[in-house]
């Protein structure tokens, strides 16, 4: 008895070893990237109730949405206001799915709504402290889509996707001017009459149908993302999409993951289009040697799924991040010129 106790105290110690060295292999310790603006950073999180059903959700609850604010601790009120930013993740990201952006945008004066979409997220806390993992169905609907050859089924799931996101945002949005009387520290640097919607992948998808719906958004940032929202339909084997001229600014970042196949994947024909398009009002900047993840914070926190989900990545994760936050703050310098006008 005794031995076999030694040896399963030995086994156990051995499962121990390697559940935390599997750990820090897939999650190495890392410094967060120091911001470069003048103020300090801080957040505050908080949870907005919905009108409706979570169809996401388990019990038949209301669908309540996570929002991290981010935001300039000693910014003082004669500083002048900036636009809010709201941030929607990608597909299974977290609330801090593009994280140095958004302490990078607080640290100039920025106050950042970053969102976690209940079912769509890896996982998020709700405001009793229970929490709620990505849906399988949701999962499972992505890795069976085939968006060239089952086009109907994927239109209507970009309808889906886009709907439920959109919808949190608005909600978020249309909160604001009640939050900001809750939380005055937090939006004291903050105009809460214009909005810059940003996302990654299919967060910057709906960050881009914001643009289409809501006059108060006055930029977008996508961060890799097909044109979602603009898809109506399938006619006569494309895509029936909206591809209007936008009328706000639009920064969209590519990767290798995407870059090269714009004119074959049927649901990018507007990136294409806007990419090729003579419009100032559209800033496209491809990072070659870059994978999809490589455009948020994944490729810091993990390099190992950061390749695994988004492709192999040449460039140094921390340099990356860095040049993308120069990238965004120089577009929201253009922004801001946008409403002087």
């Amino acid at each position: 008895m005794k031995r076999f106790l030694k040896k399963l105290a030995i086994f156990v110690v051995i499962v121990i070893i390697l559940v935390i060295a599997g750990k820090f292999i897939l999650f190495p310790p890392y410094k967060e990237i120091p911001v470069t603006g003048p103020y300090e950073v801080d957040y505050v999180d908080y949870w907005i109730t919905e009108s409706g059903v979570d169809p996401l959700g388990k019990n038949g609850e209301k669908r309540e949405v996570m929002v991290r604010a981010w935001y300039p601790a000693n910014i003082k009120d004669d500083e002048g206001k900036k636009p809010i930013v709201v941030a929607s993740h990608g597909s299974g990201g977290t609330v801090d799915n593009n994280l140095t952006q958004y302490r990078e945008m607080a640290s100039y004066g920025y106050v950042v709504l970053a969102i976690a979409h209940p079912g769509h997220a890896m996982s998020m806390v709700h405001s009793d402290g229970s929490k709620q993992s990505v849906d399988m169905g949701y999962m499972k609907e992505m890795s069976a889509m085939d968006p060239q050859t089952k086009m109907d089924e994927a239109a209507e799931l970009f309808h889906k996707w886009m709907d439920l996101r959109m919808t949190d945002i608005n909600y978020v949005m249309d909160d604001v001017k009640s939050r900001a009387e809750a939380y005055p520290e937090v939006f004291r640097g903050a105009d809460i009459e214009h909005f810059v919607t940003m996302g990654h992948s299919a967060g910057g998808s709906a960050a881009l149908g914001m643009a289409r719906v809501r006059d108060d958004v006055i930029g977008v940032i996508a961060l890799e993302s097909p044109y979602m929202y603009d898809i109506r339909g399938v006619y006569e084997d494309k895509y029936d999409v909206d591809d209007s001229d936008y009328d706000v600014p639009i920064l969209h970042m590519y990767s290798d993951a995407s870059y090269s196949h714009l004119s074959e994947w049927k649901q990018y024909s507007n990136n294409l289009k806007f990419l090729e398009s003579d419009n100032p009002l559209y800033v496209n900047i491809y990072y070659p040697g870059t994978g999809h993840m490589s455009l948020c914070d994944l490729s810091l926190a993990s390099p190992i799924l950061s390749r695994l989900l988004g492709g192999k990545s040449t460039v140094n994760a921390r340099e990356q991040l860095i040049q993308i936050n120069n990238d965004c703050m120089t577009f929201l310098e253009i922004v801001e010129e946008t409403i002087e006008d």
